[in-house]
């Protein structure tokens, strides 16, 4: 386990690859420049990618922009997350340069964003009676009460993702679980650390970043395990059928992505409103169009730009092969913007169908956590709608560097 390497080891690992994602990017290669994340604009670079079709990047995956192809690949269960190999999903020690397998920079087992999609959809059954639409509709006024309260105590002037979006999710996240008193400080203290566990797969983090992403996600497991195990986590063991390591497994869901992805669908939904003052003060007239807005905003800014899979056998696509073990890459964000789907798609359109998108929210474990990010974004959105209708951005919103997938939010003032 790469926990087990030394700093010098990890750090040697981690700017090998960091290496071959600049030089392939200095090259021009669209997804490589992606995964370096180093501009303001990957929409730029995915644009480059639609024009090529599905092709093959030098950063060792197939990529492709286009919708059809997009959803008919994230929709197909011959891809997974997961190599078919057993053990942990990282590829330390390996010659990149001849063998260019970047799709596990470091692992993310613990973090259960490697599983099958079988096991996400068994997973999503399981915990439909605490994390299913119907359940968490039940409880959308506690809901909607963790983001009131998180806005209450931020005063007039905030910043949405550090004084709102994540406290607030940290608290819903804690009360769905059933966290014993203190729970919600401990996800606190872990939540630094596991902020990264997106982009850590597939984009170098700093050497103290990674090491404290694989030290948050190992010691989340085991607080969990414990909590489980002792029946403190009133929540995940009042799960029906649920074993041990299903509870946990859909504990540390919630607490990944329910927070993190969260806390960034936010931020992306209200930097997107703001930006268009007509469509923020129809909101504000009519909070209600919460969900329509908060649906066309993650289309045009998805919380997860681009979706990584692993083919589990060859398969034909678009009249290429894709051999069993390659990557396969969909540029969500641009697909999400293919003119052959969508009319005018640099448009927003709340009134678009809203199933054409293909933002997934959790990523392959969106089955089990899509309800829990939706629910807590549209309250989100409505409640600063509603209590905060002379919102506006009051400085440059700043993105984590090194953030690929999520390009996370580092401060995000508000006035």
């Amino acid at each position: 386990m790469l926990t087990e390497q030394t700093n010098s080891e990890l750090g040697r690992h981690l700017l090998t690859i960091r290496g071959v994602q600049f030089i392939f990017g200095a090259q021009g290669d669209p997804f490589a420049l992606i995964l370096r994340a180093g501009d303001d604009d990957p929409l730029s670079h995915g644009e480059r990618a639609r024009e090529q079709g599905l092709h093959e990047s030098a950063a060792g995956a197939w990529v492709t922009a286009s919708h059809a192809l997009g959803a008919r690949i994230l929709g197909d269960p011959r891809f997974s997350a997961r190599h078919a190999e057993e053990g942990p999903q990282h590829h330390p020690g390996v010659d990149v340069w001849d063998d260019p397998l970047l799709c596990h920079v470091v692992p993310v087992d613990d973090a259960r964003l490697n599983l099958e999609p079988a096991a996400y959809e068994r997973l999503a059954s399981i915990a439909a009676p605490l994390l299913g639409a119907d359940a968490l509709a039940d409880r959308a006024a506690d809901v909607e009460r963790a983001y009131r309260e998180a806005l209450a105590e931020a005063g007039a002037r905030f910043d949405l993702y550090r004084d709102v979006a994540v406290p607030a999710a940290l608290t819903v996240v804690a009360g769905l679980l059933g966290l014993p008193d203190g729970g919600r400080e401990r996800l606190a203290g872990l939540h630094a650390g596991l902020a990264t566990a997106f982009d850590a797969g597939h984009c170098p983090q700093q050497l103290p970043a990674a090491r404290a992403f694989l030290e948050a996600e190992t010691a989340l497991s085991e607080e969990l395990g414990s909590l489980v195990s002792s029946g403190l986590a009133t929540g995940l063991a009042g799960l029906p059928g649920a074993s041990p390591e299903d509870a946990v497994s859909i504990g540390v869901l919630a607490v990944v992505v329910g927070v993190e992805a969260t806390a960034t669908a936010v931020c992306n939904a209200v930097e997107v409103l703001l930006a268009r003052p007509g469509e923020w003060e129809r909101l504000t007239r009519d909070p209600s169009r919460a969900a329509g807005a908060v649906r066309e905003a993650l289309r045009l800014a998805p919380p997860l730009r681009f979706e990584s899979r692993i083919a589990r056998e060859a398969v034909e696509l678009d009249g290429r092969t894709v051999e069993e073990g390659w990557r396969v890459v969909v540029l969500v964000d641009a697909a999400n913007r293919d003119p052959e789907v969508f009319p005018d798609p640099d448009a927003f359109d709340p009134e678009r169908p809203g199933d054409l998108s293909l933002t997934r929210t959790g990523g392959p474990a969106d089955a089990v956590t899509a309800d829990l990010v939706r629910i807590q974004t549209e309250a989100a959105v409505r409640v600063l709608a509603e209590q905060r209708p002379a919102l506006r951005i009051g400085a440059e919103v700043l993105r984590r560097s090194r953030s690929a997938v999520l390009r996370g939010v580092l401060r995000f003032p508000l006035a």
